[in-house]
């Protein structure tokens, strides 16, 4: 191995230990809970640090009901009867600088 694979795979190592080691401490928070018990002996300090929460639910839409008895009106627009106009234009050629 080189140098710099052996670095990396050091990394590796070190980074799935710190993640596996987060992941037991959360697990083990998370089923004891906020409850006081103890490892052979000696209290655990592991717990959930909570806040009271309450649920907000928004309010429900109303849907408004669609009205059917209104006639409906259509129009027809005729494309060709549309006024063209092209007044924009292109910005002036660029040129080289005057001294």
């Amino acid at each position: 191995m080189t140098r710099s694979t052996l670095i990396k795979t050091i990394w590796v190592l070190f980074v799935a230990l710190f993640l596996s080691v987060q992941g037991l401490s959360q697990a083990h928070a998370s089923a004891n809970g906020s409850t006081d018990h103890t490892h052979d002996g000696i209290a655990c300090d592991v717990a959930l640090v909570t806040a009271e929460q309450t649920v907000i639910e928004p309010p429900l839409p109303l849907a408004t009901p669609v009205d059917l008895a209104m006639p409906v009106l259509w129009s027809v627009l005729n494309e060709t009867a549309l006024p063209r106009n092209f007044d924009g234009r292109a910005p002036p050629p660029r040129g080289p600088p005057t001294l």
